[in-house]
């Protein structure tokens, strides 16, 4: 009984462990600000992003079922900025404007590393 006890306790600790890292994973660098009326449709409205990962899921989000044609970064008014171009699932080409200034070129552990 005592063995049966200590196995569940185990693998609660185990199953909240998953999960929590899980939670942080998923809003460590997915910073997505739409405030101000930012829908991405110019560099003036540009979403800000705190990653990569974070324009697709706001794509995936905003315009489901599009693809991707390209992606390019590109300078305006000295910040950089990411320009994804879509097709939307009705065939619709379209550029989402992210600025990328938050995180574009900046230093990571990952540079320590070299």
């Amino acid at each position: 009984m005592i063995y049966k006890m200590q196995k569940m306790k185990r693998a609660t600790v185990y199953l909240m462990t998953v999960v929590l890292a899980l939670m942080l994973a998923g809003c460590a660098a997915t910073s997505i600000d739409t405030s101000g009326g930012r829908d991405g449709s110019s560099f003036a409205k540009a979403v800000i992003v705190g990653s990569v990962r974070a324009e697709y899921l706001y794509i995936d989000r905003t315009w489901k079922d599009s693809k991707i044609a390209s992606q390019v970064v590109t300078e305006n008014d000295g910040k950089q900025y990411d320009v994804v171009s879509i097709t939307t699932k009705d065939g619709q080409a379209k550029n989402i404007y992210f600025d990328i200034s938050k995180f574009y070129r900046k230093k990571t552990y990952a540079d320590d590393l070299e």
